[in-house]
């Protein structure tokens, strides 16, 4: 059988230092989407372990500011992801 890319997040997630609480919540957000929309973020995790920290932590961050009313760090985080992602397009890390 082979592997799906779930298995590949759901390995690079159980390997990662995150607690067990929010590997249970990134896994249960993961199984709601389709494995061909999961294989970038498969490789990216594999390639750049990482990844899954700072996935995890962005997450938090934002959920904070959400919960917090916070629009400007809410913002600021948004910004800080769309650095990431124009990093990762260019090959910057």
């Amino acid at each position: 059988m082979s592997t799906t890319n779930f298995d590949r997040v759901k390995a690079c997630v159980d390997s990662s230092a995150i607690s067990v609480d929010d590997k249970k919540f990134l896994m249960d957000v993961f199984a709601e989407v389709s494995d061909d929309c999961l294989a970038d973020i498969a490789k990216l995790f594999e390639e750049k372990g990482n990844w899954v920290e700072k996935f995890n932590e962005n997450r938090s961050a934002k959920i904070k500011a959400f919960s917090s009313g916070d629009t400007a760090e809410f913002q600021k985080i948004i910004d800080q992801e769309k650095k990431y992602i124009e990093d990762l397009t260019y090959g910057l890390d």
